[in-house]
């Protein structure tokens, strides 16, 4: 089992008039400097290698057929080469619901290639290896965006969109799917939807059901905590380089 650093975190609340700006802001102009870890005090990232990997905003159905779908995660990745402290980052929650949430003191940084998984329930299929648990966390099943910045509130990466349909994952009635990030090697920006496939675990015969909690294996398909399924969307510049 992962470590958890925290078992209950509690939503801190909804974005407010002059609070956080929730917009993606698009492309830097400039380089964001990292700042390297001093007494204990968060880092800053370069944008693009602190990501949005896996947003599993469809819910969870239990071996028994129930359907849950407040029962939700969000995974991210650090793709530096360098540990990250991602202490008193901002998670920007849009879509269907406006939700901005700071994550607490971490007991250590980030590690590269490390996930940090944020689920809504620890009883759920997903809080068995979150690594936090946001009590109250909703993503919405038309839209859903998430947004990470920094403790200087710089924009890292995003996922998805305020107003377009989720661009993938899905509840059909029998399973649920997350929404994983893809491979591309060039434009990999998550706020496009050819960056984004749905988890097909049970479909290629890789089942990861490992990062799922018993009693939800069945019918519930993401990765939470681990590698994302396979890319078989036909793109030539896909894949992963493990």
């Amino acid at each position: 089992m992962r470590a958890r650093w925290y078992t209950a975190v509690v939503l801190l609340g909804a974005v407010g008039g002059g609070c956080i700006d929730t917009s993606d802001p698009g492309d830097s102009e400039e380089q964001v400097l990292y700042r390297w870890e001093t007494d204990g005090e968060p880092t800053t990232g370069e944008r693009g290698n602190m990501v949005v990997n896996e947003i599993g905003w469809a819910g969870s159905i239990s071996d028994e057929g129930v359907y849950d779908p407040d029962d939700v995660f969000i995974e991210l990745l650090n793709k530096n080469p360098r540990p990250v402290n991602v202490s008193r980052w901002n998670v920007e929650i849009g879509g269907d619901y406006e939700f901005s949430f700071r994550i607490p003191e971490m007991a250590e940084p980030l590690q590269p290639n490390d996930y940090l998984v944020i689920a809504a329930k620890a009883d759920g299929a997903f809080g068995e290896h979150a690594d936090l648990i946001v009590e109250n966390l909703r993503l919405g099943k038309r839209s859903v965006y998430v947004g990470i910045r920094d403790a200087d509130r710089r924009l890292m990466d995003s996922g998805g969109s305020h107003d377009e349909h989720s661009f993938a994952g899905s509840y059909d009635l029998v399973t649920t799917r997350s929404m994983e990030r893809t491979q591309v090697l060039f434009g990999n920006r998550g706020n496009q939807d050819r960056a984004w496939t749905a988890n097909i675990d049970d479909v290629m015969g890789t089942d990861a059901d490992h990062e799922i909690a018993e009693g939800w294996r069945q019918f519930t398909m993401a990765s939470p905590g681990a590698a994302n399924s396979a890319d078989y969307t036909g793109s030539t510049t896909s894949g992963g380089f493990e």
